[in-house]
């Protein structure tokens, strides 16, 4: 009778199996990720399109893969019914092989906060590779978003997200600050692993909503997650799990595996312990964001990439929120942070109608430039009166470290209106109506600070009619 029934588990799993293959969409909160849009080999879309799997890949795992599957590592792991073996297993052949270029990308966009994620699984005495969720979940992608309303890396809706502390108004969404939303994260997954006292049962609630996972367990008359796929498919169409959630565990586990084992399954390692170390910093009401990145020698590409929560280029005028920085920019950040350059007035009601530029505008093309040894591409920026963006983009530069001493790249200026050159080749520049001091950082490619240090002017003093010295 135990083997009947064990085949009867087997055959039930295989089958919800074959329902659930034809929607391989990446899993978002309460709400399916959006599976339109480019392919996720390219890792730059929160809408990534994922290939859908063969049927049913009937080639044998290799001994290494095998092995590496079999190796159970992880609280939630040896929580898994053999029964679950299967549907698990078709999961991880489709990441080793059709979606392996997807799970490169993941993995590798990973790797800058999984260190983080994991301390703070952690030190709250979770599980570990809970870190792995966001993987499922976004691809680690900050800025997703699918079609029901879930965003960030951990995909919160937005209730869900205002419960758990992340703040969503006119002027920020913490939901893509990935730090807090890790933290809380955490805290919902404690919940719901106290409330189900079983690790996959609470990450399936993760996905489906506590409501609807208590609500199935209670119509199977079953306690885990395990035990109501198993009667899933005799429970009413209100009741009965969406194959997104009866995928959702199976893939967690699958994913997790292979992030054990990246080195031994052929892929490239990451290494999170040396991701670039990111420092927060408070900063005051209506803090003007594009000065303060302008102040730590950052483009507004690059600063915005590590705070995409700022829906504008000015803090909440509402409340001191929080910035990141990279750890070498640290004290320039907190030196600015004491002393920020405010908006108010007309300015902020009109910084209130604009969304935040994700990246500059267009740029014209003016000439070549040979890579000296040792040289960046922000030195040769600044060189050329032009920025790190318009660069990348006139040479299709996806990594500007991965220059080399010797490249030859086409220059790309940004146009200058207003400015000057006399004839030592000092550039000046005349203040125009509605001009402050960031937005002329930025069109000459300087800093708030040496525009104040090189003038001897602040904010208030800024004149229309008034000349600055751009350049020394």
């Amino acid at each position: 009778m135990k083997s009947t029934t064990m085949q009867i588990g087997r055959a039930a799993w295989l089958a919800l199996l074959w329902v659930c293959m034809g929607s391989m969409a990446l899993m978002s909160g309460c709400a399916s990720y959006s599976s339109s849009g480019p392919d996720c080999s390219q890792g730059y879309s929160a809408s990534c399109r994922i290939p859908e799997s063969s049927k049913n890949d009937t080639n044998p795992l290799s001994s290494a893969e095998q092995a590496a599957l079999d190796s159970r590592k992880g609280t939630v792991a040896k929580q898994v019914p053999d029964s679950a073996k299967p549907a698990v297993t078709e999961q991880y052949k489709y990441f080793l092989r059709n979606g392996r270029k997807t799970m490169q990308v993941f993995s590798k966009r990973s790797e800058k906060y999984l260190a983080y994620a994991r301390k703070v699984f952690r030190s709250k005495g979770l599980p570990e590779e809970l870190a792995y969720l966001a993987i499922v979940e976004s691809g680690y992608n900050p800025v997703a978003k699918s079609g029901a309303g879930a965003a960030g890396a951990w995909q919160f809706m937005k209730y869900t997200g205002m419960k758990y502390g992340l703040n969503q108004d006119d002027w920020q969404d913490e939901r893509l600050d990935v730090y807090k939303a890790t933290v809380a994260a955490a805290d919902y997954l404690d919940k719901l692993h106290r409330q189900f006292d079983d690790w996959p049962t609470a990450i399936a609630a993760y996905n489906a909503g506590e409501g609807k996972m208590q609500r199935a367990c209670e119509a199977a008359g079953a306690n885990t997650f395990f035990g109501v796929c198993a009667k899933n498919d005799s429970l009413d169409a209100k009741t009965r799990l969406k194959p997104e959630t009866t995928q959702y565990v199976p893939r967690f586990l699958a994913v997790s595996c292979i992030m054990d084992n990246l080195g031994s399954l052929g892929f490239d390692p990451i290494h999170p312990e040396n991701a670039p170390q990111m420092t927060p910093v408070k900063i005051k009401p209506a803090t003007d964001l594009k000065a303060m990145a302008s102040a730590c020698s950052m483009n507004w590409s690059e600063f915005y990439r590590n705070n995409p929560h700022h829906v504008r280029t000015v803090s909440s005028p509402n409340a001191q929120t929080l910035v990141y920085v990279p750890e070498d920019s640290r004290s320039v950040a907190m030196a600015y942070a004491r002393n920020p350059v405010t908006v108010s007035g007309a300015q902020l009601a009109q910084a209130a109608r604009q969304s935040a530029p994700a990246a500059p505008g267009a740029a014209r093309c003016t000439g070549t430039h040979c890579i000296a040894p040792g040289e960046t591409l922000y030195q040769v920026a600044r060189k050329h009166g032009t920025t790190v963006d318009a660069l990348m983009q006139a040479n299709n530069i996806s990594n500007p470290n991965a220059l080399r001493a010797g490249d030859r790249i086409k220059v790309a200026a940004s146009a200058r209106a207003g400015s000057r050159a006399d004839k030592s080749g000092r550039r000046s520049y005349t203040v125009r109506p509605n001009d402050n001091l960031w937005q002329i950082s930025k069109r000459m490619n300087v800093s708030v600070s040496d525009l104040k240090r090189w003038n001897k002017i602040d904010e208030r003093s800024l004149h229309v009619g008034q000349t600055l010295v751009v350049s020394r």
